[in-house]
């Protein structure tokens, strides 16, 4: 089996890993005069959300056959069906290079979110708050409102690792 990804990653990932965990709810999207809709993130596979939502338009309703569906997303990209989500969960995610220049100066204990960002943007030169986000998608990065009393502001940290993925383009691990 290869080694953990992030915390509650082993491979192979399969429906009853799945089903261990539950959803819970990370948001919820307006869909204006269709409704809306609530995303979910999996309590023990980070990469694994979902959305429900309404069917877009009138054709798709009568396409499918119901008003309201499900999406699958894995490490924060369309995945489909649960199935599929699986299947995609099963295979290594590549980090972007400017992904892999974040995690590494990601600190491993819990840091205020907030400055962390501001002052790692203005080191680098450029925002940072997409990138940290699709870290968190895919789960390298942990974030919650703070780990301790009062829960009133978000911090980070990186996600305990045993192994890391390699950088796309050059096959190196961060």
């Amino acid at each position: 089996m290869t080694p953990a990804l992030s915390e509650g990653r082993e491979r192979p990932v399969t429906m009853e890993a799945v089903m261990t965990g539950s959803l819970r709810s990370a948001g919820h999207l307006n869909y204006g005069k269709r409704g809306d809709g609530t995303m979910w993130q999996h309590t023990t596979i980070p990469g694994l959300s979902a959305i429900d939502r309404p069917t877009l338009n009138d054709e798709e309703a009568k396409c499918i056959g119901i008003s309201r569906l499900r999406e699958w997303s894995v490490d924060g990209g369309h995945a489909g069906s649960l199935e599929d989500a699986i299947a995609a969960l099963n295979v290594l995610p590549v980090l972007a290079e400017e992904e892999a220049e974040v995690l590494a100066l990601v600190p491993e204990e819990w840091t205020k979110l907030v400055p962390f960002q501001r002052d790692l943007g203005a080191k680098l030169g450029r925002q940072v708050g997409i990138t940290i986000l699709c870290l968190l998608q895919k789960g390298f990065v942990q974030n919650d409102l703070r780990p301790a009393e009062p829960r009133s502001e978000p911090w980070l940290r990186r996600a305990a690792t045993a192994s890391l993925p390699p950088v796309e383009g050059t096959g190196e691990q961060v």
